[in-house]
């Protein structure tokens, strides 16, 4: 980040301090796509990403004075809008499975590696958003986001073997979407 910008958003994280109202317009502005992009991850549908995003944005800029300065402020953000949608997705409880405590993993799942299938970005984020939201969540979280299996257990509040079971799951539900896509 250069200077000037770093400058700029010191001066609109200052803005949204000062509950600046064109400040929270610049930063919904710029950010928005970003933050629909992770929402929209989590979320079966438009409408309930955008939900997700504008309920982020409340709380970013109500609690703006909690960030520190520590680590990037996008990062900050980008936290924000993950718990959120999880907490949309845990206020749902739609799922069959959900986030109860399973601790069994289904030992048959095997999920080939193949180049050479022809989908785009917009295909598997409908394939992803079709799956069970517990199960999407988890997936989003280990496969996107980077979390272990642990985070993800103390963050839904389920078991580790739980979190494992979603992925698993998430990934034989994929393997069979795909399948009969192409």
């Amino acid at each position: 980040m250069t200077s000037t910008n770093k400058k700029d958003l010191e001066r609109l994280i200052k803005g949204l301090k000062d509950k600046n109202r064109k400040s929270q317009e610049l930063v919904y502005q710029r950010y928005f796509g970003m933050m629909m992009s992770i929402s929209n991850r989590y979320c079966e549908n438009w409408d309930d990403a955008k939900e997700v995003v504008n309920s982020s944005f409340l709380k970013i800029f109500t609690k703006v004075e909690n960030y520190a300065g520590k680590g990037s402020f996008e990062g900050w953000m980008k936290k924000i809008v993950v718990n959120t949608a999880l907490d949309h997705i845990k206020s749902r409880k739609l799922d069959k499975v959900g986030f109860d405590d399973i601790n069994q993993l289904e030992e048959d799942v095997f999920i080939e590696n193949s180049a050479d299938w022809e989908i785009n970005s917009e295909d598997i984020m409908k394939l992803v958003q079709s799956l069970p939201n517990a199960t999407r969540a988890v997936f989003n979280m280990y496969i996107i986001e980077g979390y272990k299996h642990k985070e993800i257990s103390e963050k839904l509040n389920i078991s580790e073997g739980t979190s494992h079971w979603h992925l698993q799951n998430a990934r034989k539900l994929l393997k069979e979407k795909l399948t009969t896509y192409l």
